[in-house]
């Protein structure tokens, strides 16, 4: 390396690379979210280009036909190998530089070539590329042109040169990798001499790749050529800080170093021995590795919104962070770790990520949460691994089942090392397929669960490359549009869609709200005078309004005319539950504390669903405060306005922004009330006129997705109504079958069914209470709950009550005793007893059993009762056993007979019929 600074610290490059590439007339891009904005191909964002997708395909304009930025990544698909490797990571940084229809293959090559030299000092003498098999053209450019040998040169296949697209669909092409030669002496190869780039050994280290884009794959993986050409780079800067610096770890680079560092002088508080630990990359870099990387995933992921969970992307940061403490524990950790290395994590990235800073005890408290959660869990894995172990032992089995080595993985966040390693401290072998077979279910069931659907527009739609629909629904339901393109469901350009076909229809105006901010798209017809096409869903594609559904009759082609109209009675009802939401998120900002941020959002016309930012399940008081707060909101009836103003502007007036929303320079902000006093939001959406028009609104369930969020779910307008009437109608109903149920169990006994009657002054009128008081909601909610309890606490009365009628009839049973002997009768060498009882439970059978035995051997007792239904039940003493009878087998063969089955042991056997 000729020229090399003292250090490359990680900021150091940063800069560097903003700065070379503003000379090189780039536009800085910001760091986009790790939630994927608009892209539901993706769980996160994998690579610089994601946020850059649209202008690749040409369906939106970039702000600046170059652009350059250093984006934060999360990429899990090799994840077992974090901590076994010395580069591999879940978390990292690119560096990445971007042509839209700018420049091309040739001055890309040129700049990552001048970046190399002049800026990092690297040695040309050291720097080997590969390139695609067939690209002649980039291999001449780098010998002719940049001067390298032909032997630094490697032309490999598709698996290597060829990248892309990110997600199903998108951008792709050949490209060329740049290497560093770190030297024969860390070379593994046996052949050294055979040594190229690409190999899996350590000598040749990638370290920046040149994508040329100029295909669009489709979600079939057909290629087409793009509009425009484009380039996509990226250069992993942690892999790029520890090449500079002759690092063998991308760990070892200052930034993670520090976590590191923070990791060892935690060990000592943290160890039950108050040993402080060493990170020794020669003998335990693992844990260190894997806890450093982790809690960075964690605490950058949960800055963006994305809290552990079960599903999804929470539960990608839920099983990290659950790796990160079972790899503490080969520390001698057995305590929570990662939410103290916060504020390390914090410190070192803020310069760069400011808002990790704003939500760092949010973070904090977040991971707190997901650990205490797992080590209680993982304490309980541990009894079921016992549990397993000793089944295996009772077998004398001599492999580990597979399936319960998933459970194990699955369900209490186990490695599969962990239980291979357990399994042979026991002297059993891991049945690997069977694990293998149960993993493989398991993906499978996750890629049908997460099926992402994507509509995607073809490259050859041949739309104009600023066309956007022009949306007119804020007012109107109905309007004219001239279609501009149809796509076929499995997102072909089509010429015409016929009567029975489904597809996607794009007009230059439409009244239809497409999907966004949480709200549903609308639905409705789009009609002329010969076609109906019955809109289902409505989407938007890179401001391109598309209708989905089916043509019901006629045919449809392109430049025909049509009459758009929504769906009324369902608009209604999405824009009442879109306006209770920003209610409600004011409400809860109020009485929970500014803290609360929205972190998801769904308004459907039958309900609401509301995510946000809290540590803690709410009570029962505050969810009453801040539905009263709605109520009070709605019965202001104060006016809903919405104006298009500055990004800055609205930032001033305080109006509240969804995190993780990408809004452009100018937004649309809604206010509630005078200067928005009842709620100030960015939103795009649709909503009411006047808060009064929402007429109800009451809160139906506070839960957790995940640690460190919770979830409201909601009903407004006639939803609120139609709950009321049903929920109302259910109790009834369950109290009139409760009451017809304990009628037939005390009989003609009155004094001792009135003691179990349910009282409530629910009725048929109750829910025009709400309609005359929207108030009133809360009065006949907690109605509801207490005539619940009431109705619950008569049920356990019931049972207990023919608890002890039943240990009456028992014991009425029991006194008996010597006179049911008398009645035995002699078969063979054994006393047979057969005897019918009446309203006797199988309880009390089985006393009577129990007590025959005990007066009399060689006893074989059958027992039948019919209240409600028949009862039989056959027991045996060990002499009966001995001389062939068996209860089980007895009863299997007399259950039949009164409809009914069972079984049991050779001692005692029962049924039902």
């Amino acid at each position: 390396m000729s020229g090399q600074e003292t250090e490359f610290t990680l900021a150091k490059i940063r800069r560097k690379w903003i700065d070379f590439f503003h000379r090189h007339d780039h536009e800085q891009a910001q760091s986009a979210s790790l939630i994927p904005a608009g892209d539901p191909t993706l769980l996160f964002t994998t690579a610089g280009m994601v946020q850059f997708k649209s202008y690749f395909a040409g369906t939106s304009r970039p702000p600046h036909p170059r652009l350059s930025s250093i984006q934060k990544c999360l990429r899990t698909t090799d994840l077992e190998e974090v901590g076994q490797t010395d580069r591999h990571c879940t978390f990292f940084e690119m560096l990445g530089n971007f042509s839209f229809g700018d420049y091309f293959k040739f001055e890309a090559i040129d700049l990552a070539w001048e970046f190399s030299l002049q800026e990092l000092g690297l040695d040309p003498d050291r720097i080997y590329v590969t390139v695609y098999l067939d690209d002649d053209e980039a291999a001449d450019y780098w010998h002719n042109t940049i001067g390298l040998p032909r032997t630094h040169i490697t032309k490999l296949g598709k698996a290597d040169n060829w990248w892309g697209p990110a997600g199903e669909t998108g951008a792709c092409g050949p490209c060329s990798e740049l290497y560093l030669d770190r030297g024969e002496q860390v070379c593994t190869c046996a052949d050294k001499q055979a040594c190229q780039p690409g190999n899996d050994c350590e000598r040749f280290m990638e370290y920046w790749n040149l994508v040329f884009n100029q295909f669009h794959q489709d979600a079939q993986g057909q290629l087409t050529p793009l509009p425009q050409t484009g380039i996509d780079t990226g250069a992993g800067l942690e892999r790029l800080a520890a090449l500079l610096n002759n690092k063998s770890s991308v760990y070892d680079t200052d930034e993670m170093a520090r976590i590191i560092v923070r990791i060892e002088e935690l060990s000592s508080e943290l160890r039950s021995d108050g040993k402080k630990l060493q990170y020794d990359p020669a003998h335990n870099p693992a844990p260190f590795r894997v806890i450093t990387d982790h809690v960075r995933a964690a605490t950058f992921s949960i800055a963006d919104g994305i809290y552990p969970d079960n599903t999804g992307r929470g539960y990608v940061i839920r099983r990290i962070i659950r790796r990160a403490l079972l790899f503490a524990r080969e520390l001698g950790i057995h305590t929570t770790i990662l939410h103290r290395l916060v504020p390390k994590v914090i410190e070192i990235y803020k310069p760069f990520y400011a808002n990790l800073a704003e939500r760092q005890a949010e973070i904090e408290e977040c991971i707190r949460l997901e650990e205490e959660r797992f080590l209680r869990t993982l304490d309980h894995g541990m009894q079921y691994w016992e549990s397993f172990l000793a089944d295996h032992q009772k077998r004398a089995a001599n492999q580990f089942d597979g399936q319960a080595a998933f459970v194990l993985y699955d369900t209490y966040g186990f490695p599969l090392e962990m239980t291979k390693e357990l399994a042979l401290k026991n002297g059993l072998v891991l049945d690997q397929s069977g694990y293998d077979q149960a993993m493989q279910a398991q993906q499978e069931r996750s890629r049908s669960n997460a099926a992402w659907q994507d509509w995607q527009l073809p490259a050859d739609l041949g739309l104009p490359k600023d066309f956007a629909t022009s949306f007119s629904g804020y007012q109107a339901m109905e309007s004219k549009g001239s279609i501009q393109g149809l796509v076929s469901m499995d997102g072909r350009r089509v010429d015409e869609l016929q009567s029975g076909e489904s597809g996607l229809v794009i007009l230059d105006e439409s009244v239809f709200y497409p999907e966004g901010g949480g709200q549903l798209g609308d639905q409705g017809t789009l009609q002329n005078d010969t076609a109906l096409f019955a809109v289902s869903d409505c989407r938007k594609i890179n401001g391109i309004t598309v209708h989905i559904g089916e043509l019901k009759s006629g045919v449809l082609k392109p430049t025909d005319t049509v009459t758009a109209v929504v769906d009324q009675d369902r608009r209604q009802a999405l824009t009442r539950h879109h306006s209770a939401t920003h209610l409600l998120n004011a409400a809860l900002r109020t009485h929970l504390g500014e803290h609360v941020g929205q972190t998801g959002s769904l308004v459907a016309p039958e309900s609401l669903r509301f995510d946000f930012s809290h540590p803690e399940r709410m009570t029962e008081e505050q969810i009453g405060q801040v539905e009263a707060s709605v109520l009070q909101a709605i019965q202001a009836a104060e006016p809903v306005q919405a104006s298009v103003m500055p990004k800055a502007d609205a930032q001033k007036l305080g109006a509240v922004a969804a995190f993780g929303e990408k809004y452009g320079d100018e937004v649309r902000v809604v206010q509630m009330g005078p200067q928005g006093g009842l709620s100030l939001e960015f939103c795009g959406g649709c909503h009411v006129a006047n808060t009064g028009d929402i007429q109800y609104f009451h809160i139906v369930r506070e839960a957790s997705p995940g640690a460190g969020n919770r979830r409201i779910e909601a009903l407004a307008g006639n939803a609120v109504l139609a709950w009321s009437r049903a929920e109302i109608a259910q109790i009834l109903a369950e109290i009139e079958d409760f009451h017809q149920q304990a009628k037939g169990v005390t009989g003609s006994n009155t004094a001792d069914y009135e003691k179990l009657t349910v009282p409530t002054s629910l009725g048929a009128a109750t829910t025009r209470q709400i309609e005359q008081d929207p108030t009133a909601v809360q009065s006949v909610a907690r109605e509801l709950l207490l005539t619940r309890q009431r109705l619950d606490e008569a049920r356990k009365e019931l049972v207990r009550y023919q608890k002890k009628q039943s240990q009456a009839a028992a014991s009425s049973l029991l006194e008996g005793v010597d006179e049911i002997l008398d009645q035995a009768e002699l078969v063979g060498d054994t006393r047979v007893i057969t005897i019918q009882v009446e309203s006797a439970s199988a309880d009390a059978l089985r006393q009577l059993a129990d007590k025959l035995r005990e007066k009399s051997r060689n006893v074989v007792f059958l027992g039948a009762c019919s209240a409600p239904k028949v009862l039989l039940l056959f027991a045996a003493d060990k002499a009966a056993i001995q001389s062939g009878v068996h209860c089980g087998n007895l009863i299997k063969a007399v259950a039949p007979l009164v409809g009914g089955g069972g079984g049991g042991r050779p001692d005692m056997a029962q049924a039902g019929g």
